[in-house]
């Protein structure tokens, strides 16, 4: 999807309101194995991933990272709570790859609510589809089997599976590295 032309045709955009947008956003690389966000820090910026891969993740109470989400082109990236509230982050988002990114400051994300008429309903309905992302990764969890979340996993982001690691895989759909094993030589 492009993202301008979905927004100029769902929210009417004039010219100066995708300028004022435009003129909020800049690139910025980041390398493989370094952080957009670390836990601990307040998400001050919202990404768009132009080029390459990220993933988010957290620790447990026994010390087991746990992948929550995948970034690849095309995806927002939001530590949504941290950055809305304020808040230090409890997770971290990794690049994988060498990654390229548009981002926008929280303050000039905040000028945009003034700038851009439709701007608030632009983010909310944004933040919606995030929130229906969360839930239906939620309610996978609580129905399917984990061979069930492989092969979910596999049918909605095929383009990932010679890019990730698998033990990354294993964290995102709930189990080790032993199991996940043995579903793939089932299939």
């Amino acid at each position: 999807m492009n993202i301008t032309n979905w927004s100029i045709d769902k929210y009417g955009l004039t010219e100066e309101d995708i300028k004022h947008t435009m003129d909020s956003y800049v690139s910025q690389t980041i390398k493989a194995n370094n952080f957009f966000l670390k836990e601990g820090e307040i998400c001050n910026y919202i990404g768009y991933v132009t080029k390459g891969l990220l993933r988010s993740y957290f620790y447990d109470d026994q010390a087991n990272e746990i992948t929550t989400n995948f970034f690849p082109e095309g995806s927002l990236i939001i530590a949504m709570d941290s950055f809305n509230n304020r808040v230090p982050s409890k997770e971290f988002i990794e690049a994988i790859e060498d990654t390229e990114l548009s981002v926008v400051s929280y303050q000039r994300q905040m000028d945009l609510y003034k700038l851009v008429p439709a701007w608030n309903q632009i983010c909310k309905d944004l933040g919606d589809i995030k929130i229906h992302e969360m839930l239906k990764r939620n309610e996978s969890f609580q129905t399917l089997s984990a061979t069930e979340r492989y092969q979910k996993f596999c049918d909605e982001y095929p383009q990932l599976l010679q890019r990730v690691n698998l033990g990354y895989i294993a964290s995102y759909i709930g189990v080790d590295n032993a199991t996940l094993s043995r579903i793939r030589k089932k299939k």
